[in-house]
């Protein structure tokens, strides 16, 4: 399935993903002559006052764009951990719809992404107020932080855009 609603990712003259903006905005710039199509959707074309165009996908600019950010970590949030836990229990694998604390909060323990998985009803009760190793349960992978750059490659990889071809997967 393809989806095009959700904007085109704009890479770098170096291929460097620099984020995705809608499809007006791709237009501009490759009727500006700023930027070329690197995918497009195929059979689709897109037509403006000034030219006529395959539906892109991804687009690259010409030449460096200046980016004044790195990519940091994103703020810890209930909903991003979820998201980057995939809704899977970080203990028995089920789909999760709470957040444990590997370090229980009662301990000192904080929201932040190296001390907190995504865990099913079940196993946040079995495991409660004890660390994992307490509680004879063991985690089924490491907690790790999320960046900027893994929220853009995952928009990325909505928007349809091949990211294994590109480089960027």
């Amino acid at each position: 399935m393809v989806k095009t609603t959700s904007g085109v990712v704009v890479l770098n003259a170096s291929m460097e993903p620099l984020g995705i903006v809608p499809l007006h905005r791709a237009l501009i710039f490759l009727i500006r002559e700023r930027a070329t199509i690197v995918d497009a959707v195929p059979g689709r074309i897109v037509r403006s006052a000034e030219a006529e165009f395959p539906m892109p996908r991804v687009v690259q600019f010409r030449e460096m764009v200046r980016v004044p950010y790195r990519y940091g970590t994103v703020p810890w949030s209930r909903a991003g951990l979820l998201r980057r836990d995939d809704h899977e229990c970080g203990y028995c694998g089920r789909h999760a719809t709470t957040v444990d604390h590997v370090m229980p909060r009662s301990r000192g323990g904080r929201d932040e992404w190296m001390n907190t998985v995504a865990a099913c009803a079940r196993c946040n009760n079995v495991k409660a107020d004890r660390t994992p190793e307490e509680a004879g349960m063991k985690l089924r992978f490491t907690p790790r932080e999320v960046t900027r750059r893994d929220t853009m490659i995952l928009a990325m990889a909505q928007t349809g855009a091949d990211l294994v071809s590109l480089g960027l997967a």
